[in-house]
């Protein structure tokens, strides 16, 4: 059980990593960007839509991480002052809604990849590519945060 939790842990500090160097290729993306135009050598005329994207990835490659971490938002002014049974039983309560959320959402992100890459249809603007791939990293995300949740429900802390 160790391996798997190592190796699952090494998975998304890999994330976290690619999603923190994409953070520092869209500074230095917009940083260019926005000097070149202000200097009016050039426009990316791309870089607003590799931003999107960017920001997109971002989001889902670093959710894992940000969740192992417990560095989501949370309010606890309620919760802190609870009795500890009750704290606890709070805290497994919103890890049950979390990892239904999850699955729920796996489920459609599973649909809607299915569906697009059936149809075939592709996205227009400054790229041009299938729109499935759009939607492809969304399944695999979102079964690594049902996995996580799953985890912190079998954790062994006691009330």
């Amino acid at each position: 059980m160790a391996s798997r939790r190592s190796a699952l842990d090494l998975l998304i500090d890999a994330l976290a990593l690619v999603a923190g160097a994409l953070l520092c290729v869209l500074v230095a993306l917009i940083l260019v960007d926005v000097a070149a135009r202000y200097l009016r050598w050039f426009s990316l005329a791309w870089g607003l839509e590799a931003s999107e994207y960017m920001l997109y990835a971002i989001t889902f490659l670093g959710a894992p991480w940000v969740l192992r971490e417990q560095g989501h938002i949370a309010i606890e002014l309620v919760v802190e002052r609870l009795p500890r049974r009750a704290r606890w039983l709070a805290r497994r309560a919103a890890d049950v809604m979390g990892a239904s959320v999850c699955a729920l959402l796996l489920y459609f992100a599973c649909r809607v990849l299915w569906r697009s890459y059936a149809a075939g249809t592709m996205v227009h603007k400054s790229f041009v590519f299938p729109e499935w791939l759009v939607y492809a990293g969304m399944p695999p995300v979102f079964l690594l945060l049902l996995v996580l949740y799953a985890r912190q429900l079998l954790r062994p802390d006691a009330p």
